[in-house]
C-alpha cells in the first residue's frame, strides 16, 4: 500500500505555533460582542485553541490553530495565580486536564465540594454531566492542557452553567450577554 505524501507546506497547516496564537477571549470580544471580562470570568484568563474541528460549536471554538477531527478539541489554559473558570458542566463531552506547569486544583460536585490537586504531568478525566472547575493554586502563571472529547460537533454545544452562576452573570453583565452565550452553545440554569 502506498503511503500518502505530505509536503512541508501542507504539514505547516498542521502545526500550532504557540507563540503566534491569539487568546480565545479576544476573538469573542471581536466576533460575538461578549465582553472580554465576561469571557475570562467564565472560561479562564487566557485560553489558546490548539486544535478543533472547523465546524465545532461551543464557547471555546473560534479559529483553531489546527483543524482537527470532529470529536476533539485541544486547549492550553495559561492561568495567573488564583485564576479559574466558573463552576460549569459539560453534559455530552469528557473534559480531560493535564497540569503542565505549576499546580492546579480540580473541583467537582454541584458546589465544587470535592477537590484534588494536580502536579506537573498529572492528569484527570471528568465525565459528562459533572459540575467542575480548575484553579491555579500557585503564586505564578501556570499552564494546563485541556482535551475535550465527544462523538461529534453537536456534543460540544453542551456547556451548562449552574443557577447561582446564572444569577451572578446576569447581575454583572445583563441578560444580553447571557443570550449571546446561548448562541454559541451555553445553557443557563434558571436562577
Amino acid at each position: 500500500m502506498a503511503r500518502p505524501v505530505v509536503s512541508k507546506a501542507q504539514m505547516e497547516k498542521r502545526i500550532a505555533r504557540f507563540g503566534k496564537m491569539k487568546p480565545q477571549s479576544g476573538l469573542y470580544d471581536e466576533a460575538m460582542g461578549i465582553p472580554r471580562e465576561a469571557y475570562e470570568l467564565m472560561a479562564a484568563k487566557t485560553l489558546y485553541l490548539l486544535m478543533a474541528p472547523e465546524t465545532l460549536g461551543g464557547p471555546m471554538a473560534q479559529q483553531p490553530a489546527i483543524v482537527g477531527p470532529n470529536s476533539m478539541s485541544v486547549i492550553i489554559a495559561r492561568c495567573p495565580p488564583g485564576d479559574k473558570p466558573l463552576l460549569h458542566a459539560h453534559n455530552h463531552t469528557v473534559e480531560n486536564f493535564m497540569c503542565l506547569t505549576g499546580r492546579f486544583r480540580i473541583r467537582w460536585g454541584d458546589q465544587g465540594e470535592n477537590d484534588v490537586d494536580l502536579e506537573p504531568f498529572d492528569m484527570i478525566s471528568v465525565p459528562p454531566g459533572i459540575v467542575r472547575q480548575f484553579e491555579n493554586v500557585t503564586d505564578q502563571d501556570a499552564l494546563l492542557l485541556v482535551i475535550i472529547s465527544g462523538q461529534g460537533d453537536k456534543d460540544f454545544d453542551d456547556l451548562e452553567m449552574p443557577a447561582d452562576v446564572t444569577r451572578m452573570m446576569r447581575d454583572r453583565f445583563g441578560q444580553d450577554v447571557l443570550d449571546r452565550y446561548k448562541k454559541i452553545g451555553v445553557s443557563w440554569q434558571d436562577a
